[in-house]
């Protein structure tokens, strides 16, 4: 499948994708980053979004 690649990106910014939560307009992602369980919510769906759309609106939701 193709949002390996999502996965991919993730990690290199340290984020272990767990969970995808799809809801009709977003999607919410439960992952681990810095040893702590987090959600990030996207605005849309990964698969309509570049990788770096994604990676810029990854890294800019991510605390700290």
């Amino acid at each position: 499948m193709k949002l390996s690649r999502y996965s991919r990106e993730g990690l290199k910014l340290g984020f272990k994708i767990l969970d995808v939560y799809r809801y009709k307009d977003k999607e919410v992602l439960r992952g681990i980053y810095r040893g702590k369980v987090v959600l990030v919510e996207l605005s849309r769906y990964r698969e309509s979004m570049d990788l770096e759309t994604f990676r810029n609106e990854l890294r800019s939701k991510l605390p700290g």
